[in-house]
């Protein structure tokens, strides 16, 4: 693309998430968390992408999205809710020449019911089992009112032995097997950011995994403490109530990979088969 016209459209788009390079020397504005990043690309590394079916959940303006197809992924899926960097995804997508395919109305709540038309499209394939080898959620579990739902989503949209990465906000300094609820605004317990919910442990975190049908690579499992730069987050404002302690919040990266459904007790798998209480679900493994 002609390097003036990225340059007016750099002008013109203020907002980005992520930092991706245009052209040389032409970088989006994203935000400073690079740490964040590379940690996900060490713990990607595990992973082969050559061939693969990929969906990348809250894509943002794409950039991981991207990667994958520089990585030979044979099929890149990309979904978000917000429309606010829709127009960034596609002008990425024309600069390099991507055949990503964009879902920017579909909720990480509802994969398998909003994606229905990409799961039934048969005009051009042989096999007809378009579940993915590899689903990325990337920045999201925080951010969800109900994060087990979303690791169910993706892992009914995932073939069995399919891969999960998982990258997400949690709570360094507790044992137990517990999630830190970061509450109204004033209460900033995680994160200073009103569309933060929560912070689990290591160990909640991989029993809602394990919960949600999936086996972890223990191997694969990273982790970094990070303070959002420019500012000490991840502890109590001076608004938290008298006596409250002081939370170290870091980051977490990690594999895992989906297991069929006779792999989960008996007793949770029939909790998981009861759709009205875990909407969208059916048995991927049967």
């Amino acid at each position: 693309m002609d390097r003036q016209r990225i340059e007016a459209f750099l002008k013109k788009r203020t907002y980005w998430y992520h930092k991706m390079e245009l052209a040389p020397g032409l970088v989006t504005p994203g935000f400073n968390l690079e740490p964040i990043w590379d940690q996900t690309r060490r713990v990607r590394a595990r992973l082969d992408y050559k061939g693969k079916a990929v969906l990348d959940i809250a894509t943002f303006d794409g950039m991981f999205a991207f990667e994958a197809e520089r990585l030979g992924a044979a099929r890149v899926i990309a979904t978000d809710c917000l429309y606010k960097s829709f127009e960034n995804f596609l002008f990425c997508r024309e600069v390099f020449s991507s055949a990503i395919c964009p879902y920017y109305n579909v909720s990480p709540y509802n994969l398998a019911d909003r994606l229905d038309v990409y799961f039934k499209e048969r005009y051009d394939d042989v096999d007809d089992d378009r579940l993915f080898d590899v689903v990325q959620h990337l920045g999201l579990l925080y951010h969800l009112r109900d994060p087990l739902r979303s690791l169910m989503q993706a892992r009914s949209v995932l073939k069995p032995g399919g891969a999960l990465l998982l990258e997400t906000d949690f709570l360094m300094d507790r044992e137990e097997s517990i999630m830190l609820f970061n509450g109204l605004p004033t209460a900033a317990r995680v994160r200073d950011n009103y569309s933060v919910w929560w912070a689990p442990t290591k160990t909640c975190l991989i029993e809602m995994l394990q919960a949600s049908l999936f086996e972890v690579d223990h191997k694969s499992y990273s982790e970094f403490f990070f303070d959002v730069p420019g500012r000490p987050e991840g502890r109590i404002l001076d608004s938290a109530p008298d006596g409250a302690q002081p939370y170290r919040i870091g980051r977490a990266a990690l594999i895992a990979r989906a297991v069929p459904v006779s792999n989960a007790h008996p007793k949770l798998a029939a909790e998981l088969m009861r759709t009205y209480r875990n909407p969208g679900f059916e048995d991927p493994g049967a």
